[in-house]
């Protein structure tokens, strides 16, 4: 996934480069481009929003598996704060995933927006050189 974010990337930066001597076929190539980064931003988002599904309701069942657990004496093991901890340090690294995930596809949708600006300064510039 990275990597097809990163080419995607890289090809907005190729046409940043071009600025303001973009052809009608690498406007085209741009909206496409566009289109192609907000569809796997809108997946990335997907797989972000059912992953936190998932791991919301596994983080509830262990928090009353571990409210559950009693010592010796019948005595709760774990405090709500205690327990909050671990389940924190147990999804840690999912957790630092689903962060990742999200700057991902809010990153991509970002940089696709910023293109629709791009292709229209070219417009205004193209539509200015010929009415001179």
């Amino acid at each position: 996934m990275n990597e097809k974010i990163e080419q995607l990337i890289a090809r907005h930066e190729n046409y940043k480069n071009k600025w303001l001597m973009l052809t009608n076929d690498d406007l085209f190539g741009r909206m496409c481009l566009q289109d192609e980064m907000i569809t796997l931003s809108s997946q990335i988002k997907a797989e972000y929003a059912e992953r936190k599904i998932v791991m919301d309701v596994e983080k509830w069942q262990r928090l009353i598996e571990l409210k559950l657990e009693l010592d010796d004496n019948w005595k709760k093991m774990y405090t709500d704060a205690t327990a909050n901890w671990k389940i924190d340090s147990e999804y840690q690294d999912e957790d630092i995933e689903q962060s990742t995930r999200k700057l991902q596809y809010e990153l991509l949708y970002n940089k696709a927006m910023t293109i629709t600006e791009f292709i229209n300064i070219v417009k205004l510039n193209n539509k200015a050189l010929f009415t001179i």
